[in-house]
């Protein structure tokens, strides 16, 4: 649950901006005016990381970050440009 304050989005402590949620996005009209770079999301940056490296539960400790990714930028809503968020293509394809 989002609660505004006087001055918009409350940014305190506490404050719960759920994964998906536009609240703090950015109006379309600024949206438009800036080059928006795709958006890898820190959770599955990190879980690359853990996948690339050969130690102990480094699976299931990446498999975790993933699931923790928000899914989209919360300032420009670009979805996250991870593979693991892609449909598995068919393997004839």
């Amino acid at each position: 649950m989002t609660v505004p304050n006087a001055f918009g989005p409350n940014l305190t402590p506490g404050y719960v901006n759920a994964p998906g949620s536009t609240s703090e996005q950015l109006p379309p009209e600024i949206l438009a005016a800036i080059d928006v770079p795709p958006y890898l999301s820190t959770a599955c940056d990190t879980a690359a990381r853990v996948e690339a490296v050969d130690v102990p539960d480094a699976a299931d400790w990446a498999r975790r970050l993933h699931q923790r990714c928000r899914f989209n930028n919360k300032y420009t809503g670009v979805d996250c440009a991870c593979a693991c968020h892609q449909p598995e293509r068919p393997k004839d394809a």
